[in-house]
């Protein structure tokens, strides 16, 4: 079983400066995150889960069953439209 930190620590570590909130349901090897980046801009949202995937595929299917996502843009998710 991973740690709900670890996974956060992975997604943080790929996309340095985002915000990411990060929980899990039914049981720990499912999760839910929304993740906010700066790395996101000018991506279409499939890029953007692409994004966070990588930087968990490696626990995909194993440790992490599901991950649920939803990704913006960090100025986005600040109100700076």
């Amino acid at each position: 079983m991973v740690d709900i930190k670890e996974v956060r620590r992975r997604i943080e570590a790929a996309l340095p400066g985002s915000r990411v909130e990060l929980d899990t349901f039914r049981g720990n090897d499912h999760f839910r995150a929304v993740v906010a980046a700066p790395q996101f801009k000018g991506k279409t949202l499939v890029e953007q889960h692409r994004m966070v995937y990588a930087a968990v595929e490696d626990l995909l299917g194993g440790d992490v069953h599901a991950l649920a996502l939803k990704t913006q843009v960090l100025s986005e998710a600040a109100g700076d439209r």
